[in-house]
């Protein structure tokens, strides 16, 4: 008994942390019976969804860098299984959850943290009456709304509708835009905000209280307010509701490739020549994005960071062409040695008369004081750095003819020179 009143004190003491951890790297995907490559589709698309859900940006799957990604979806499963729903076949996948924050890192795209605000749903529908929708009510809408919210990643919280839910508002209070009954209902369930849905056939008009249950109604917080029409109004809401809260809550996270590579490019005479590398470059599917390290010469070395294996980037270099593949270098980088400085030594009557007793004594020709003011080069590894030849052509410039240009040849005096064009 004392051990149970000790546990229900823990839990009452403890801090109401309503944020929820999404599983943001899980996707099913119903498979396409007559697509020739269901599959190959299937990952694709559940990838899509991973991406979407774990930035919280919807067109970040017409980012450059991601559309090459999905190309090599199965890179990035960890898990992979069929399932049903209903009476279509389905396939799960688990996605890494290291190489997407990896792969949105690369493509400069926010990442919306796992640990998101929980929302409750207070959803009132009218038909010929209007009605409170439970937790498990049959709504459309309802069901619409969960659809979407699992795709975005949006925790929803919905009243179970229960003794204290039914005495606790009423419908005419949702309706009618109430906000204090409604807050007080609101503070039996964990959340971080409030949502008060009104449903009017395919019209919904909704009210976010971004705060705590608590506070709803007692500060002045404007709430933030929308409708929306169609038969796909619910998802339409949820989406809005998912940038508001991405946008808020999401963060860029520094370039952090997976996995990079030094290249080196000779025979670079032009600028022609080396922009025509670089988009060639860009557009390979396994190259995520470059860095210039350094140009000298007719040189130029690439910090190349990879979607996939330096195999298949060696690969895709000699196929992109005109290039020759070189002997790699083996180089150390060079790091500055601080040059030595001379310690400064206080002198007092005392030190001055130990230096004269030191003085008459042998010493050691390396002292404590000169070792400890010798400066050492730091360790650096050595890099490997691979090298090519770029063989295309130099750019020639070529005028353009101008019309009525005089052109005079040797057999013409000036005066009798004609025009070459008229």
């Amino acid at each position: 008994m004392r051990h149970l009143a000790l546990l229900v004190l823990g839990l009452v003491t403890l801090p109401a942390m309503a944020l929820t951890n999404v599983d943001l790297y899980r996707s099913e995907v119903v498979l396409d019976q007559a697509a020739k490559n269901a599959d190959a589709q299937a990952r694709i698309e559940g990838m899509k969804e991973v991406i979407v859900r774990a930035s919280g940006d919807r067109n970040a799957v017409t980012n450059e860098v991601v559309k090459k990604a999905l190309n090599q979806s199965s890179q990035y499963l960890a898990q992979l299984s069929y399932g049903q729903m209903g009476e279509a076949q389905t396939l799960r996948m688990g996605f890494s959850a290291p190489h997407i924050r990896s792969l949105l890192s690369q493509a400069q795209l926010p990442v919306w943290p796992a640990a998101r605000a929980n929302i409750l749903v207070w959803l009132v529908e009218e038909q010929t009456d209007r009605n409170i929708i439970w937790e498990h009510s049959p709504s459309a809408v309802l069901e619409q709304l969960k659809g979407q919210a699992d795709k975005r990643g949006l925790p929803l919280t919905v009243p179970v509708g229960d003794f204290d839910d039914i005495t606790g508002v009423a419908v005419s209070d949702l309706w009618g835009g109430f906000v204090q009954p409604v807050g007080e209902a609101s503070q039996r369930y964990l959340v971080d905000a409030v949502l008060v849905v009104k449903a009017q056939g395919n019209t919904l008009r909704w009210t976010l209280y971004d705060q705590k249950p608590a506070t709803i109604g007692v500060t002045r917080q404007a709430p933030l307010s929308g409708s929306n029409n169609g038969e796909d109004a619910a998802v339409k809401m949820v989406n809005q509701l998912s940038d508001y809260y991405a946008k808020k809550n999401a963060v860029v996270v520094a370039n952090e490739s997976s996995e990079a590579i030094k290249v080196r490019f000779t025979e670079l005479s032009d600028a022609v020549g080396f922009f025509t590398l670089e988009n060639k470059l860009k557009k390979l599917s396994s190259v995520a994005s470059i860095d210039i390290l350094k140009i000298q010469g007719n040189q130029v070395t690439f910090n190349v960071h990879l979607l996939s294996s330096p195999e298949e980037f060696k690969q895709e270099v000699l196929r992109a062409g005109p290039i020759k593949q070189l002997e790699s270098v083996v180089e150390t980088p060079v790091v500055a040695i601080p040059e030595p400085t001379e310690p400064t030594l206080e002198v007092t009557p005392e030190s001055a008369q130990g230096a004269v007793e030191s003085n008459a004594q042998p010493t050691d020709e390396s002292t404590p004081l000169e070792s400890a003011n010798t400066p050492t080069a730091p360790l650096v590894p050595a890099e490997q750095i691979l090298v090519y030849e770029w063989q295309g052509k130099p750019y020639v410039y070529v005028a353009p003819a101008i019309e009525g240009e005089i052109v005079i040849t040797p057999d013409v005096t000036e005066n009798e020179a004609e025009p070459a064009v008229q």
